[in-house]
């Protein structure tokens, strides 16, 4: 597999790369040496979504890889590509061959936990650790815009409406505090999701989504694992955080006060000392 410089116009995350994965160009953020951090972002997000981890956990001895998920931030949004749980997991293992990568820390967001424990349940032997910020992996209600774009014709109507005042709304909802919500924030969001490609894409993952065998594997995992949470996430209710443990007994668990549902992205600097200390523990 072949890696080449990028060359996007977009904040700067650190040393930023494409690799060529089942012939879609695949966009990814690279930074440090050591074992190797992989970062997995949520719905209608990219590689943006870690820009407090990178660096960070680069200096503390890791190796960081945050990929943006085919139809998101800048890799391809090709046509052919299985945009399912288990599609998105097998597209992660040919990433993790391609960066000759055997077994990985996997750092998941929101959505991008279905794909990770996917790959966690079925490759075990990979999976070093898991460090979970709010993902899905337990049964939750979906956010009412996301039950809204998975409807016909309404979710490609949605496609007009991707402005500024759209993408802020919906990052209000995901911060408990709305002052942490920038103009510059809501533009690195935006501008992927206005790629030729992007939104359909994105539509096709929302309506392949389906979080079954996840929910009813999650036991099966072993590997360590760190769940984050906020305590005010208002799409993922901190009560999923107990699921989660219920279900992952060896896992431990963080809720962080007056947070919402990024917590590495609201509160990064309690997060990240978390997740280093927890993976300084367990020997990773």
């Amino acid at each position: 597999m072949h890696t080449a410089p990028c060359q996007n116009s977009h904040p700067n995350l650190g040393s930023c790369h494409t690799l060529e994965v089942e012939g879609i160009s695949i966009h990814f953020v690279s930074e440090g040496k050591g074992t190797l951090v992989f970062c997995v972002h949520g719905s209608q997000s990219w590689a943006f979504t870690w820009r407090y981890q990178v660096k960070p956990f680069a200096e503390a001895g890791y190796q960081v890889v945050a990929i943006d998920l085919p139809g998101n931030g800048y890799s391809a949004a090709p046509s052919h590509h299985d945009y399912s749980v288990a599609g998105n997991s097998r597209l992660i293992s040919r990433v993790l061959d391609g960066l000759h990568a055997q077994q990985v820390v996997f750092v998941a967001s929101s959505a991008g936990g279905l794909p990770v424990l996917d790959f966690a349940i079925r490759h075990p032997e990979r999976t070093g650790a898991l460090i979970l910020s709010s993902t899905c992996g337990v049964h939750h209600s979906l956010p009412g815009l996301w039950n809204l774009v998975r409807l016909p014709l309404v979710g490609e109507a949605a496609r007009l409406f991707l402005n500024p005042p759209l993408i802020r709304k919906n990052l209000v909802e995901a911060f408990a505090d709305p002052q942490k919500v920038t103009a510059e924030i809501v533009e690195a969001y935006l501008r992927p999701l206005l790629r030729p490609g992007s939104w359909t894409t994105n539509l096709r993952t929302e309506r392949n989504s389906d979080p079954t065998f996840v929910e009813q594997h999650l036991k099966d995992i072993h590997s360590p694992a760190l769940i984050i949470w906020g305590q005010e996430d208002a799409w993922h209710p901190a009560t999923m955080a107990e699921v989660f443990h219920r279900q992952l007994p060896q896992a431990e668990v963080e809720i962080l006060s007056n947070c919402g549902h990024l917590p590495h992205e609201e509160q990064p600097e309690s997060f990240n000392q978390l997740a280093l200390s927890f993976l300084e523990r367990i020997g990773k």
